[in-house]
């Protein structure tokens, strides 16, 4: 795509600025393509493939989830065991990760960001900017963002441009034909007074009706994996590590296999690095 067509967050902001909705949009609708709309079959192919990505990521994220709660439930077993945190001591093995000894103490890095964010809330009584968002603006300030995305954006109320622009984001596709699709999928309640979401997307009100609520659902859940995954990615990692440097050590493998015998499998599998 030629470079022409693309405009930086900085740029947008200053179009939107100065000039206000109308020139925001004139630039969109000057753009190739701002006009064209998803068409059924494509729509449809799109919509499941959409889904099936959504489902996907959540279930991997879900199951990583799980995996590292078997890890801190082995962990919590052997430690609940005095001669065997003497034995670590003696093989210097009882420092673990920073991370993996908050969690065994019920502390985990999703609740202090959860702390964290009350304590810092984003400014909702910031004006908008030409119909868009400020936090849209800070979000997609380090991305190439072709000018018309703003343009329809503004079809959609301030939670839902966030929304939209994080989950392009997340699915690495900030682009103009992603962003039909999930403004043609947008809960009634969040569109923009006046806006008729059939007019992006082939389909009638009935069928968009009929099958926004799912792709709803699904988005959310993808975005709150999305906001787990990172440090529950980074803390398997360090667990499994952990693991495997005690189940690599004579000493606590013949304790453990003595003592924990019938853990001693579990503690064995989870060793294994986690694909």
């Amino acid at each position: 795509m030629s470079s022409k067509y693309r405009m930086t967050r900085i740029a947008a902001y200053k179009a939107f600025q100065d000039n206000g909705h109308r020139h925001a949009r004139n630039i969109a609708t000057d753009q190739p393509g701002s006009k064209v709309k998803l068409f059924g079959p494509e729509l449809l192919a799109t919509y499941e493939a959409e889904c099936r990505r959504k489902r996907r990521f959540i279930k991997e994220t879900v199951e990583a989830e799980q995996r590292l709660g078997r890890m801190v439930k082995a962990l919590r077993l052997i430690m609940s065991d005095t001669k065997f945190r003497s034995l670590l001591v003696s093989e210097s093995l009882a420092t673990m990760p920073k991370p993996l000894a908050q969690r065994l103490q019920g502390l985990t890095v999703e609740s202090q960001t959860a702390a964290h964010a009350c304590e810092s809330p984003s400014d909702s009584s910031a004006q908008s900017v030409g119909g868009i968002c400020p936090d849209v603006l800070n979000f997609l300030q380090d991305y190439p963002v072709k000018v018309k995305i703003f343009g329809l954006l503004r079809h959609v109320l301030p939670a839902r441009q966030l929304e939209i622009a994080k989950l392009m984001v997340a699915m690495e596709r900030v682009t103009f034909t992603y962003e039909k699709l999930l403004v043609a999928f947008t809960p009634r309640a969040l569109l923009a007074e006046g806006f008729d979401p059939t007019t992006v997307a082939n389909a009638s009100k009935d069928q968009l009706d009929a099958m926004t609520p799912k792709l709803d659902r699904l988005s959310r859940e993808f975005l709150s994996a999305v906001e787990r995954r990172g440090s529950v990615s980074l803390e398997l990692l360090a667990a499994g590590r952990y693991l495997d440097r005690l189940m690599n050590n004579p000493r606590a493998v013949r304790y453990l296999a003595r003592n924990f015998s019938g853990h001693f499998e579990e503690f064995h599998n989870l060793s294994v690095p986690y694909k």
